[in-house]
């Protein structure tokens, strides 16, 4: 009959041996977008990118690693960590245009994040307020 030290011990090198695996199947994990992205229009060339995902590994330098493009040729900057969503993570990125942004504008825009494959999403441009 195993007395409680032998069962307290096996207990403790149980969380032992479980603790690196667990951060290594962290550490292995493809984050996913997580819901519908929503952008925003800030002024005539710049709007802001919201969306969910997982949590973003960081590259060496420390920066986010994802890499968001727009079909039209529209450049995405300044991606940040927001907040949570549920279980989700929520980031949101400035959209420069060299055009005038329109409202009700349909985007083709694409996400890596991590080490994920790619991910397109059609995404529409609304005005501040509309639509939340």
């Amino acid at each position: 009959m195993p007395t409680p030290r032998t069962v307290l011990a096996a207990a403790a090198l149980t969380a032992a041996a479980l603790t690196p695996a667990t951060a290594l199947a962290k550490a292995d994990r493809t984050p996913e977008l997580g819901g519908s992205p929503q952008i925003r229009i800030v002024d005539a060339n710049h709007a802001q990118l919201n969306f969910a995902a997982d949590e973003l590994p960081r590259t060496k330098a420390g920066k986010l690693d994802a890499k968001i493009t727009f079909a039209d040729g529209e450049r995405v900057s300044g991606l940040k960590l927001r907040g949570r969503h549920g279980d989700d993570k929520t980031y949101v990125a400035t959209v420069s245009s060299p055009r005038a942004m329109k409202d009700h504008a349909k985007f083709s825009v694409t996400f890596r994040l991590g080490k994920s494959k790619p991910v397109t999403r059609s995404v529409t441009l609304y005005r501040p307020g509309a639509h939340n």
